[in-house]
């Protein structure tokens, strides 16, 4: 086991180098110029759907073209959700009140979700990634990541755990409506203001209805059914399928181990190698253990971060994990595989035990 003096060491050495770079500093710039960005080419959606919709009553091919932009819509939702994130991270202002206000409002009213939900759920993961028994992200219905997890499961979710290798591409199709559900459900929490859970109830509700209901008068309210559901759908794939690379079929942390915090985050956390359009579509999550090591690091900072600390890593012999985006898919594909498949009810041994021996 690393001691804690040299692990507090390591954290402090890598963060003063970051220091130094000034990559600490907020760039609310970023954001704004982004939310401009994003709106506009959602007003632009909006207005071809309805010129679709002229069309599709003239002629109901058109309806083919409704989902194309009903599905960019779906992916622009998650680039609101990614955004509400780094509101939650505090990586956008130096005031929190700002941070939180803006994540609220783009959290539910933009992407359909609960800010409080989303910021309760997300802290937790962040103080103990991977994590068995206390990280919410690897306690997920239909997909087990232990064979005990597993073998806890009964029925429908049984079923779809022991298949959840190839069927992960299909399962996170429903991320959006698995996300929509616990939002509501936290609503009940009484832990937090009445007033609160009000505000963020109505603009979940604003935001779930709306559009149905322009889409009802732009296609008809069967069809407005069938591509609500489509732009949910490619809403939570893109969401689920920019998340878990992150983390899915990185080492486990069994639940009574104490881990210093530079090695709980690099070592449970995976990057993906960086380039202009992954850093744009997945919300600078491609560079995960920076995220985690300078959670309130603006996005744009993430890439300068990562040159910094790889060196480090190297330095230090310390296993930093990066791969590509498809790569990443497998190594979750065939972990999964193997615990749905496994005959095994025993855990599997944690690789982080030979990632943790003591070093010279």
């Amino acid at each position: 086991m690393i001691s804690t003096t040299r692990a507090t060491t390591s954290f402090n050495e890598v963060l003063g180098r970051v220091k130094a770079a000034g990559l600490l500093k907020k760039k609310p710039s970023f954001y704004v110029i982004r939310l401009a960005v994003i709106s506009v080419l959602a007003a632009g959606l909006w207005t071809l759907g309805g010129f679709i919709g002229f069309l599709t009553n003239q002629h109901g091919a058109w309806i083919v073209a409704a989902f194309g932009v009903a599905g960019l819509l779906g992916v622009l939702s998650a680039q609101y959700g990614f955004i509400a994130h780094e509101a939650a991270h505090r990586q956008i202002f130096r005031n929190n009140k700002a941070n939180d206000w803006l994540g609220l409002v783009l959290a539910n009213l933009f992407a359909g979700l609960s800010y409080g939900f989303w910021l309760r759920k997300h802290n937790k993961h962040h103080l103990r990634p991977n994590q068995i028994g206390e990280d919410p992200d690897i306690a997920i219905r239909v997909l087990s990541f232990t064979p005990e997890s597993r073998d806890s499961k009964k029925g429908i979710e049984r079923w779809f755990s022991n298949r959840q290798g190839y069927l992960f591409p299909f399962l996170l199709l429903f991320t959006g409506f698995d996300l929509l559900l616990d939002s509501m459900g936290n609503l009940r929490r009484t832990d937090r203001s009445l007033k609160i859970r009000l505000l963020e109830f109505s603009l979940m509700i604003v935001r779930q209805t709306a559009p149905y209901v322009v889409m009802a008068l732009m296609f008809g309210w069967l069809w407005a059914i069938a591509l609500w559901f489509f732009m949910m759908m490619v809403f939570g794939f893109f969401m689920g399928a920019a998340f878990a690379p992150n983390h899915k079929g990185m080492p486990l942390v069994a639940k009574d181990t104490k881990l210093d915090f530079f090695s709980r985050q690099v070592l449970t956390s995976r990057n993906i190698k960086g380039s202009w359009l992954k850093d744009n579509l997945m919300g600078g999550l491609n560079y995960q253990v920076e995220h985690h090591l300078f959670p309130s690091m603006a996005r744009p900072n993430l890439a300068k971060a990562h040159v910094i600390v790889a060196k480090f890593c190297e330095e230090k012999g310390v296993t930093l994990v990066e791969m590509n985006l498809l790569a990443s898919y497998k190594a979750i594909m065939q972990y999964l595989s193997k615990v749905g498949l496994s005959n095994n009810a025993d855990p599997f041994v944690c690789p982080m035990i030979a990632e943790l021996r003591p070093r010279s």
